[in-house]
This record gives C-alpha cells, sequence and structure tokens, in this order.
C-alpha cells in the first residue's frame, strides 16, 4: 500500500470509530465498527512501515492527530484481566502502531504522555491473565508492543 492510496481523513475517522467497550466480550471480528477499526489500524502499521518518505508519511499521518486517537483506542480497550481475542487483536496492533510512530521519532512519545491515562493503560496491558498470556500468541505479542513503547519513551528521560 502506497501513501498515495490512503485517506488519511477516513483513515482517522475509521480509527476513532468507538469498536472496544468496557463490557465487550464479543468475538465478532466481523464488519461491524471493530472490523473498520481493526482495518485502519492495520493500514495505518503497512503505512508507517512500508513508507520510504517518512516526511510525506508524517504529513499524510501527522502524530499530532494519529497518536491521540491510537492512546484512546488503548485508553477504550477493557481493563479486565480477561478480555477477548478480537480486544486483544485490536489493542495488539494499535501498539504496534505506536511503536512504529516511536520507530521514526522517539520525540512521538511526548504525544502519547499528553493523553490522560495513555501511559496507564499501556501498562494496564501486562496485567492480563497469565492463562491468556500462555495460551494467545496476540495477546503476548500485545505485552511485547507495550513494552517497547515504554521502553522508547523511558530511553528519553
Amino acid at each position: 500500500m502506497s501513501l498515495s492510496e490512503i485517506d488519511p481523513d477516513v483513515l482517522l475517522e475509521w480509527l476513532q470509530t468507538p469498536s472496544i467497550s468496557p463490557d465487550d466480550d464479543s468475538d465478532d471480528c466481523g464488519g461491524g465498527s471493530g472490523g473498520m477499526q481493526q482495518v485502519a489500524l492495520e493500514q495505518l502499521c503497512m503505512v508507517l512501515l512500508m513508507s520510504d518518505n517518512i516526511d510525506r508519511c508524517f504529513e499524510l499521518c501527522p502524530p499530532r492527530t494519529f497518536l491521540p486517537a491510537l492512546c484512546h483506542i488503548m485508553i477504550s480497550g477493557n481493563s479486565n484481566v480477561k478480555p477477548s481475542e478480537e480486544v486483544i487483536s485490536t489493542l495488539e496492533v494499535c501498539a504496534r502502531a505506536m511503536t512504529y510512530y516511536l520507530d521514526v521519532s522517539a520525540e512521538c512519545s511526548r504525544r502519547i504522555t499528553q493523553v490522560d491515562g495513555a501511559v496507564k493503560s499501556l501498562c494496564d496491558r501486562l496485567l492480563i491473565d497469565p492463562d491468556i498470556l500462555v495460551s494467545s500468541r496476540t495477546a503476548r505479542d500485545l505485552a511485547e508492543q507495550c513494552i517497547k513503547v515504554a521502553v522508547i519513551r523511558c530511553l528519553l528521560n
């Protein structure tokens, strides 16, 4: 996917579509709002990962608007110790997008810390039930991505 193939306004709108609620225990990964958000997260990750012109990428998907949207997804993810696989998957892709932004520019970390509750929500993702961590590769990937965000943030201090 190239930068010219995405509409950043639609991408941001899909990211801001609420799909995770505190009571979400559904496993519907279909075409509902959760599906749109998941698609937007995957597209954002692909654009950030594959971009050969990061200035153009940051112009189209600026950290000042996209990182707060990602933080709000992390915050909206339930803090339940046993989240559904769909919730874990959405949060993992969200955390991966955050790390891609941070890999390009560590200065993006201030965009994360400026959102109330964002750092706490990243830490909360590490409190997943150990049985889920053992049985779910996605849950382990989520924990790994949250740790990467925290490490990059800590290295700046």
